[in-house]
Formats: structure tokens, C-alpha cells, sequence
């Protein structure tokens, strides 16, 4: 049996300052902002658009949408991002302001809500906020530190504070399930890691399910096509560098999750995980050093890797965009040549935006992004891209605007 080590996931920057307060940041950002309607919140069953070649040509980098508290020469720490699409928000994790920081798509003003989220800590596994899931006009769902926090959009306020563990540890990333109004969370750095259910109905804990062989799990996803929800694990014993793990909804709904299936993902790394048309997943990928970079597509129904693409890779978070039919990675990773350096002392990074075209399965283009830029979100009414990248010595820091 092989010995396994936990790949902990890194953040842009790793420090910030918590606070518990509430405020209301009045701020007109410099361009529009929006986020991912993330595979979480529902996913995509349905058939693909026409797929559009054109992708490369009409996404690039606009504006920077500054954000409050982040001041060149500082550092920004956050997780999570991704848009309420009818409800035009952005919903963004922010640690160094510990905050859920809310973007009006129509007015571009910001928010943030401080309802007592734990900040950056020394290590990341005891920091928030986390993960963010949102249900359709409803309540907002944060992770943090052994509570999934509930926040009301429109009001600006934290009204619920859920337990999900108490080891000190974060409640991490989530997704939704519109179907049993389930929503999903992992714990991976607990030992074993686990993942909890909780009622959107009754903001109730209804059930856990343990990953006893895991060193960690990432993103979830739910897909209405199959009623199952996918998640990547870090690594099992049989499958040391990641697996894709099934658990059917009804036994979710039914108080008694269990994991139903686990398909190998190689030298992946797992890291995010969105659903496309065709049942097909994007997985983001941050292989083990040494290893060649890779994004890996694969089927819904059969868990086999469709497609391995090897123009792009060292991922965090990916969303998918019915609206140009394309898949974006977050790949803060991503080197020049290709061969991952992932945790290895002074390695050098060329942080990237990567687009793949859903229909074909092709990568299309790389788009620099900036140091450790390890969030995408896609606004599916707009085709609109925002990625927060740290300050520099020079520049706020903020969310970067990519589009048409």
C-alpha cells in the first residue's frame, strides 16, 4: 500500500485579518463583474450549443473591478467565486477581509458581509470563508471553519450558522442539488474527511458520509442528468494521485450517503470540477512534480477519461459557459514548459487563464492571469470571466474582468 500525503491546496497569498462585523462598502467598480453559475448549482444536462470557434478570438482581458481593503503592495486571500446569474450577483470568498464579498451586476457596487468568518489563518485548512453555493432566490451557503454560514443576499446579513465539525477545521467546498434541495459540503482536512448534507429547506444537517481511505477531498458537483453527486478525492491508497467519486442523490435524500463508485483520474491531482453539455466533466488538474500538466474531460454516465488535454493544467477552480459552449481553468499552476513543479521549493509559475471548446473537446488558448490566480467564474448571460488576482506593487487588487 502506497504511502500517501495530502496535497494541500495553496491560496493566492496566505494571510489576512479577520473581523466580525457587517458593513456595507458602497464601491463603483471600473467594468462589470460577474461569476460562474458553477456545475454546483445545478450543472447542465442539457444538449450542447453549437460549439464556437470563435471563443479565442473574442475573449480578452478588460478592466479591474478593485476591491475594498486590497491596496498595492498587499496581499488578497479568498477561495471561491461564482454568480447568481438571475439574481445578478457575484459571490466571492474573501479571507483577507473575512467576508463574503457581493458584486451587483447591475450597478457594479460592492458589499461585503462580515458576519464573523474566521479570515486567513497560519494554514489554510483553519481559514474562511471557503467554499460559497447559492440556492436560486434564496439563501447563500458559506463554509468556514467547522460551520457552514448562511448568508441572505439581499439584506447583508449572516442569518444562520450550521455545524459541521469541531476540529478547528474548514468546511470547504460545495454544491447544490435543486432536485432534494440537498446542499453538499466536503471536510478535508478532518481525519478521514468527510462530506456533510444539509436540508436548504430546514438549514438541517440530514446526513455525512466519511472517505476513510481519502487524504482530501475537493469540489463537488451535482448532475441533474444522472442525480449524483460527483466529487474529486485527492488520493486513496488504490488511487494515490486522485479518483472521481459518485454519490447518488436518494441516498443523500434519504439520510444514508454512501459512496457508490470511484473512477481513477491518474496523475491528475484533482482539484475543480465543473459539468458540461453531453455529461461530460471538466476536471482541473495540479499533477504531482514531475509529472506532465494535464485538464482531463470525463463522461457522467461511464466515469472513463473522454479526453486528456495537454496545453493546460495546474488548475484550482473551473466553470463551464453554456452561452459560448466553453470550458475556463483557473491554472495558477501552469508552466512554461508544461512539467509540473507543484510544491517543489522556488518553483516558478506562469499563472494562466485556459479555454477549451466544449463541443470538440480542444484546448483553444492561454490568457495570462496573475501570481497564484486560482479562481474563474463565468457569467452565462454574458459570456463575461472574473478571476481575482492579488495586488501589486503598483495595483489594487481585485477581480479581473475577461470577456467579449
Amino acid at each position: 500500500m502506497p504511502t500517501l500525503h495530502r496535497r494541500v491546496r495553496k491560496s493566492s497569498s496566505e494571510e489576512a485579518v479577520a473581523g466580525m462585523r457587517f458593513q456595507w462598502l458602497s464601491f463603483i467598480g471600473c467594468a462589470l463583474a460577474a461569476a460562474a453559475l458553477a456545475a454546483c448549482n445545478g450543472g447542465s444536462a442539457s444538449q450542447p450549443p453549437t460549439s464556437t470557434g470563435s471563443v479565442a478570438a473574442i475573449i480578452s482581458a478588460k478592466q479591474l473591478i478593485v476591491l475594498p481593503g486590497l491596496p498595492a503592495g498587499g496581499k488578497f486571500t479568498y477561495d471561491i467565486g461564482l454568480v447568481d446569474p438571475a439574481a445578478r450577483r457575484y459571490y466571492l470568498a474573501d479571507r483577507t477581509n473575512s467576508s463574503l464579498d457581493i458584486i451587483d451586476l447591475n450597478t457594479f457596487a460592492v458589499r461585503q458581509v462580515t458576519g464573523g468568518f474566521t479570515g486567513q489563518k497560519a494554514s489554510n485548512d483553519q481559514s474562511g470563508p471557503d467554499g460559497v453555493v447559492f440556492v436560486p432566490g434564496g439563501s447563500v451557503y458559506v463554509g468556514d471553519v467547522n460551520t457552514v454560514k448562511v448568508v441572505d443576499p439581499v439584506a447583508g446579513a449572516v442569518t444562520a450558522s450550521i455545524p459541521t465539525g469541531t476540529a478547528g477545521f474548514r468546511t470547504d467546498e460545495g454544491c447544490y442539488d435543486p432536485d432534494d434541495k440537498l446542499v453538499m459540503f466536503a471536510n478535508p482536512a478532518d481525519s478521514p474527511p468527510y462530506a456533510t448534507f444539509i436540508s436548504a429547506t430546514t438549514n438541517k444537517v440530514v446526513g455525512t458520509v466519511k472517505f476513510t481511505t481519502s487524504i482530501g477531498l475537493e469540489q463537488c458537483v451535482y448532475d441533474p442528468g444522472t442525480k449524483t453527486f460527483f466529487i474529486n478525492n485527492d488520493g486513496t491508497p488504490t488511487n494515490p494521485h486522485g479518483e472521481l467519486d459518485t454519490i447518488l442523490a436518494s441516498t443523500a435524500a434519504a439520510g444514508a450517503p454512501v459512496v457508490a463508485q470511484a473512477f481513477p483520474e491518474g496523475t491528475c491531482g484533482p482539484a475543480g470540477l465543473a459539468l458540461g453539455p453531453s455529461e461530460h466533466l471538466l476536471v482541473g488538474c495540479d499533477a504531482p512534480a514531475g509529472s506532465p500538466q494535464i485538464t482531463l474531460i470525463m463522461s457522467a454516465t461511464s466515469g472513463a477519461i473522454v479526453t486528456t488535454i495537454t496545453q493546460v493544467g495546474g488548475e484550482d477552480e473551473v466553470a463551464y459557459d453554456p452561452k459560448l459552449n466553453a470550458y475556463y481553468t483557473a491554472s495558477r499552476d501552469w508552466t512554461a514548459n508544461g512539467i509540473s513543479v507543484t510544491g517543489q521549493a522556488g518553483a516558478a509559475f506562469t499563472p494562466v487563464l485556459g479555454i477549451i471548446d466544449a463541443g470538440t473537446n480542444t484546448w483553444i488558448k492561454n490568457l495570462p492571469t496573475g501570481a497564484g490566480a486560482h479562481s474563474v467564474a463565468a457569467d452565462i448571460a454574458t459570456g463575461n470571466l472574473f478571476v481575482p488576482v492579488p495586488p501589486t506593487a503598483a495595483t489594487a487588487g481585485g477581480v479581473q474582468l475577461f470577456g467579449p
